[in-house]
């Protein structure tokens, strides 16, 4: 088997790694670049074969919803098949926007799989590894051929509320790995241990008696955390969140429902001005966004009696250009209540030490050869974007 990390070496998203063998070429993830920086241009992937026709490919591989993994998936060459799960899929197809048609027929198109079903694609057997991350129904993929063995991490983490699960699955491949293809985020930040979800839900609770009406600003997408915050509203207050959050709720209570009391029962009212006398007197969490609607809608409550709880990576706050600071001021207090998607540099040092992989190859980071000082036994490689290694 061969590994190209086609991006992803020196940077956080926009990655694409890409799994061959003789006879099978696939590639897991093709990201969007993430524009952190002022007048930022992404630069679209061009893999020989894959967003041409110069080449071959037997699939492409989504580890979750994340426009950082998922983004180029546009640019992927009409007839080569695409995999991603049963929740992710009907996210997006819920997510796009009108007019985009064509997009929305490679999506409805793409193939679905099962956690902890294998599955093959030539001769690459996958088995697909429900984990933890903030984005709901992402993947590890254990990738399997002639005797080779190849964990490809995709974001994760252990501090979310199926962090244990993970670890667990994890213990089963022990010495078994011939390469760990290994997120690391968070590599360049401090290493404490990141906060829990389930602290921030206990929290939000804490925060739901000193304020009458708290306003939360988190991504749609995290749905694990709205799910929470939404089971921390005490009798008589309401969960509030508009008619789009509310489907994707629907959604994931009528696939995940079965899988954990977090995913069921959610008590969600979608807001309407005519039940606006109802919300002031009673109380509520109101899930909102940073736009003009959700302005007006904040400034229509006691001030004094309001707190705005920032959800969301502290980099979209303070990233140039950025309107959030205008936001928060809506309220007179405001606080973050928020933690990390991405496992802390100490939980990467405890999976490497349980999985004692022949190889270890940190992607989706900015700062690789940390991991190295991290995890001094480890055989760590830091390949360039696009350089081929052979197991």
């Amino acid at each position: 088997m061969q590994i190209i990390v086609h991006r992803g070496t020196h940077q956080i998203g926009g990655v694409a790694t890409e799994i061959r063998t003789s006879s099978t070429r696939l590639l897991v993830d093709m990201g969007e670049e993430l524009g952190l920086t002022e007048n930022f241009t992404p630069k679209p992937l061009s893999i020989p074969g894959v967003t041409d026709a110069n080449g071959r490919c037997d699939g492409v591989l989504f580890t979750h919803h994340h426009a950082d993994h998922i983004g180029q998936l546009k640019n992927v060459r009409p007839g080569i098949a695409l995999y991603m799960g049963a929740l992710a899929k009907q996210m997006l197809l819920l997510t796009l926007p009108p007019g985009e048609n064509v997009l929305k027929k490679r999506i409805a198109a793409a193939h679905t799989f099962t956690p902890g079903k294998r599955f093959y694609i030539g001769d690459i057997a996958i088995t697909p590894v429900l984990t933890d991350h903030s984005a709901c129904d992402s993947y590890m993929f254990l990738l399997e051929s002639g005797g080779k063995r190849i964990l490809h991490t995709g974001d994760f983490r252990l501090h979310g509320f199926r962090g244990k699960g993970v670890c667990k699955w994890l213990k089963r491949l022990s010495g078994r790995l011939d390469a760990l293809i290994i997120e690391g985020t968070a590599l360049d930040r401090p290493a404490a241990w990141p906060v829990a979800e389930r602290i921030l839900q206990q929290q939000l609770r804490a925060y739901l008696k000193r304020y009458k009406y708290v306003f939360v600003l988190a991504a749609a997408s995290n749905v694990e955390r709205i799910c929470a915050f939404s089971k921390a509203v005490p009798r008589g207050k309401y969960f509030i969140c508009d008619a789009y959050q509310y489907r994707l709720l629907r959604l994931i209570q009528q696939q995940w429902g079965a899988f954990s009391p977090l995913y069921r029962d959610i008590k969600a009212v979608v807001y309407t001005p005519r039940l606006e006398e109802r919300f002031s007197q009673r109380g509520f969490v109101m899930m909102v966004r940073d736009n003009r609607k959700f302005r007006e809608i904040i400034r229509r409550f006691d001030a004094d009696k309001s707190l705005l709880l920032y959800s969301l990576w502290d980099g979209y706050r303070t990233r140039p250009g950025s309107s959030l600071a205008s936001f928060l001021a809506l309220t007179p207090r405001w606080a973050p209540l928020h933690t990390s998607g991405h496992a802390a540099p100490g939980d990467l040092q405890r999976v490497i030490a349980a999985l004692s992989p022949q190889r270890v190859i940190p992607i989706h980071t900015q700062a690789p050869a940390r991991l190295k000082a991290l995890c001094p036994g480890a055989s760590v490689v830091l390949p360039q974007d696009g350089e081929a290694l052979d197991l």
